[in-house]
């Protein structure tokens, strides 16, 4: 079969850390296999999940991910931290079996949809627009399912629900399939590097956090600040700072993700603009009852198709420097402000960002623009000037 375009053609499997010894020798088996054989395997599906496969007739099915950076991974490492790995297994190989079928969505879910993999018209555009996804929330609402299938219109999916898409494999994944295992940090790296040592087998560990919505990496420049490169929404820092225009546009970037997480924030917002009150150098602090979180609503800009003003962003600073005790903010993640599709670059906004945050007595992460290179001197005090 043709492979994509990135020639990493690759299905997932998230597991326990507990789990990997077995799966290196037995294989991947199905909710039904795992039963049979008895052997100590540590769940982390819920068992209404299972319960809903096996009333689908799919629990003899050993169920893998075409992207794991979805909101099932988001579920378990929140839940189970630096205990989850993920197993990168050859998809080509996987694909060429009879025994498969794929679901559109989680297979465990009312919508999805189950098929035989002659039903899909293409299926590597199918396996490569989930790739794509770099997480559930996308500048795009929902995906045309009609797309991929040769006979039936299945409607419409949300990205949530097409990320979760899966590729079920009749009673086991054999081990020999097993290309490496993907950790979210330098310690699981290690135990899992010493189980694969112990079995005498030749298999890849490789580091990847942004695959466990993790950090790529962090450093601390200041008492109260960390530079972080990774995804900011990610965040468990208690306020979230999204950049805005005054019009109340959110199109595209950052803000556009930010609209579909917190759609009640974005109709404030819109309120905000529309009635005139949000201005340039006057940031605005929501407290949304909804998430339990305080979002800083920071103008950069005034039209959306303007460039960031680096005056506007000093002044916000300040009044975000003045009024954050009056809101009892007590830990604030900052965007790269004006950075990106603002038109500034990082190397004057980051150091005023740093001197006008580092006096504050809370906690800030300082998230650096998603760029491709990121210079190793983003992460040093020196590059701050502090």
């Amino acid at each position: 079969m043709k492979t994509p375009k990135n020639g990493k053609f690759e299905f997932y499997y998230i597991t326990h850390i507990d789990n990997l010894e077995s799966i290196l020798r037995e294989g991947i088996f199905s909710n039904e296999l795992i039963k049979k054989s008895g052997i100590n395997f540590k769940k982390i599906s819920n068992e209404e999940i299972i319960r809903k496969r096996r009333e689908k007739g799919l629990g003899n099915y050993a169920n893998l991910y075409i992207n794991p950076r979805n909101a099932m991974m988001y579920r378990i490492h929140k839940k189970l931290g630096w205990n989850v790995v993920v197993i990168g297994l050859n998809g080509s190989d996987i694909l060429g079996k009879e025994n498969i079928k794929l679901s559109i969505g989680n297979a465990a879910s009312d919508y999805s949809k189950i098929l035989d993999k002659k039903d899909l018209k293409n299926i590597v555009k199918f396996i490569s627009d989930i790739r794509k996804i770099r997480d559930w929330i996308s500048e795009y609402e929902s995906i045309p399912i009609k797309d991929y299938l040769k006979t039936e219109n299945y409607g419409f999916l949300s990205p949530m629900k097409f990320l979760q898409s899966e590729i079920l494999v009749k009673e086991k994944v054999n081990s020999s399939y097993i290309k490496c295992i993907y950790v979210p940090n330098e310690s699981l790296k290690e135990k899992t590097s010493k189980i694969i040592e112990n079995l005498g087998l030749n298999v890849d560990v490789i580091l990847n956090p942004d695959m466990f919505f993790e950090p790529i990496r962090k450093a601390q420049i200041t008492d109260n600040i960390h530079i972080v490169q990774g995804d900011m929404f990610t965040s468990d820092y208690e306020l979230l700072t999204v950049s805005v225009n005054t019009v109340g546009v959110m199109g595209k970037g950052l803000a556009s993700r930010f609209k579909y997480m917190y759609p009640d924030v974005y109709v404030f917002y819109e309120t905000l603009c529309k009635k005139k009150i949000l201005k340039l150098g006057t940031p605005y602090i929501y407290v949304s009852e909804n998430f339990k979180r305080k979002f800083l609503l920071f103008p950069t800009k005034g039209h959306w198709k303007e460039k960031s003003k680096i005056d506007k962003i000093v002044e916000g600073l300040g009044w975000f420097a003045k009024n954050y005790k009056n809101y009892e903010v007590k830990s604030a993640a900052f965007p790269a402000l004006g950075c990106g599709l603002g038109g500034l670059k990082w190397e004057e906004v980051g150091p005023i960002m740093v001197h006008k945050l580092k006096n504050l007595d809370i906690p800030v992460e300082i998230y650096l623009p998603e760029e491709k290179n990121i210079k190793d001197i983003y992460f040093t005090p020196e590059f701050y000037r502090v």
